[in-house]
């Protein structure tokens, strides 16, 4: 399976659309935007926060607590960007923004280079990419500063044991390039 991360910033679009609330559209639009800076490894994902964000992973990730830009800054420049697992698709299934902010569940496609598998303790080819899935729930709360809808962080919850990784064909792999051409596209 050959992933195609911009059909979550499609997804987004459609709730957007959707909804008649100015502060809900402006949560989604910034949503949008949060995956798409995420997935193109662009430090703008950082304007799409308040100050002082705080980011919680259960089920996943040692149930990781991320508090502060710096550690959130050190999760996407490091865990994500510097690894090459910045690749990702969303399936949104379900989408409700609210006054406190928004919440999803879905299905979480990532694409992770084999080495970086292997130096958790995988085994696996770390010559290979590999395809991970899992479903999870996401809520994102926001808050308005200066007239702009913030992200003030992400709660998941990760179905771990229920994930999968398997390997990649090599024709399935996608490049951040071909990510970038995919959204210049729109």
């Amino acid at each position: 399976m050959r992933i195609e991360p911009i059909k979550g910033w499609h997804r987004y679009t459609e709730f957007m659309n959707a909804e008649t609330d100015p502060r809900r559209r402006a949560m989604l639009d910034n949503m949008r935007h949060h995956l798409k800076y995420e997935c193109l490894c662009d430090p703008e994902i950082f304007d799409t926060m308040v100050p002082s964000p705080e980011y919680r992973f259960y089920g996943s990730f040692g149930n990781a607590v991320l508090k502060g830009m710096d550690e959130v800054k050190g999760f996407y420049q490091g865990d994500m960007w510097a690894s090459q697992a910045s690749l990702v698709e969303l399936h949104i299934h379900r989408c409700a923004p609210a006054d406190w902010g928004v919440a999803c569940d879905g299905e979480w496609y990532q694409q992770i280079p084999g080495a970086n598998l292997a130096a958790d303790g995988a085994d696996v080819d770390p010559e290979r990419w590999y395809l991970s899935h899992a479903h999870l729930s996401w809520f994102f709360p926001f808050e308005e500063i200066d007239g702009r809808m913030l992200l003030v962080g992400e709660i998941c919850y990760i179905d771990d044991p229920g994930s999968t990784i398997e390997p990649l064909d090599p024709g399935d792999v996608l490049t951040l390039e071909e990510a970038r051409e995919a959204w210049r596209a729109l």
